[in-house]
């Protein structure tokens, strides 16, 4: 951050024909008030303050030099008909400042964001009933259950994390409730594929999740579908048949299931 310079070192620059506007000693007296302050300046007369509704491009330094010649002035003991407020000083900013749009890349590494995560712990389902079990230590397969054997579902703890978010596509990250385990997409044998990747459970879940984790939550009327969003077109899927790996497919609206049903957790 700039330093902001000594007062006394900026004033003798405002004397200037170029800095009229701020400061004068012999211009022009409407609008004028005078200030004595001897730490200020040397002149019997003190300082004189002009205002000026013209528009005049400043620097930034001349400005936090006016603003704080204005306070000081604004803190003397010596009695004045008119003073400055936080008001007056507002008007300046319009004239100097240019508002300006921030365009920031949703996937710069360089960015970092704080803000909490919010999480929420769900159950999926494929529009055949099937549920999504743990099979081996890292793959998911869906299967029918019933009775005692639905509590072999996993628990999703969905996080809501930063991405290209659309009206109709809202990026999250999906991970397995108790284990250190995120659906991650990645490449292998030249096609993309769904694989259970065990992560820091110090550092996950964050908000800027690495794009590999994150899915675009497509909401129907009803279902619901997970597009990965490092591999565009490519979905969370099961297969027709029964006790089959979950996997990554671009087969939308084909023979393999996209479409999912979900029911949120109270914990």
């Amino acid at each position: 951050m700039a330093a902001v310079p000594e007062f006394s070192n900026e004033v003798t620059a405002y004397h200037s024909d170029e800095n009229e506007m701020f400061f004068e000693v012999d211009g022009p007296k409407q609008m004028k008030h005078c200030f004595q302050d001897l730490d200020l300046c040397s002149l019997d007369e003190g300082i004189e303050l002009q205002i000026s509704h013209q528009h005049f491009k400043k620097s930034f330094q001349q400005v936090v030099s006016l603003i704080v010649a204005v306070e000081k002035l604004r803190k003397e003991l010596v009695p004045c008909p008119w003073t400055f407020q936080d008001n007056d000083l507002r008007t300046f900013f319009p004239f100097i400042f240019e508002e300006e749009p921030i365009i920031c890349d949703t996937w710069d590494d360089k960015y970092e964001c704080d803000a909490p995560v919010l999480t929420r712990n769900c159950r999926l389902q494929d529009t055949q009933h099937k549920h999504l079990v743990l099979s081996d230590p890292c793959e998911l397969k869906a299967l029918h259950l019933n009775g005692e054997n639905l509590n072999r579902q996993v628990v999703f703890s969905m996080s809501f994390v930063q991405g290209e978010r659309r009206d109709d596509k809202i990026p999250v990250a999906l991970g397995l409730k108790g284990k250190n385990l995120y659906l991650s997409c990645v490449m292998k044998d030249d096609k993309p594929v769904l694989q259970l990747e065990s992560v820091d459970p110090k550092q996950y879940p964050k908000k800027k999740m690495e794009k590999r984790f994150v899915f675009n939550k497509i909401d129907g009327k009803s279902t619901v579908e997970f597009e990965s969003a490092q591999y565009p077109n490519w979905y969370i899927s099961t297969s027709q048949a029964e006790h089959m790996p979950v996997f990554l497919g671009n087969n939308h609206g084909g023979q393999d299931i996209t479409d999912f049903s979900m029911e949120f957790m109270s914990s």
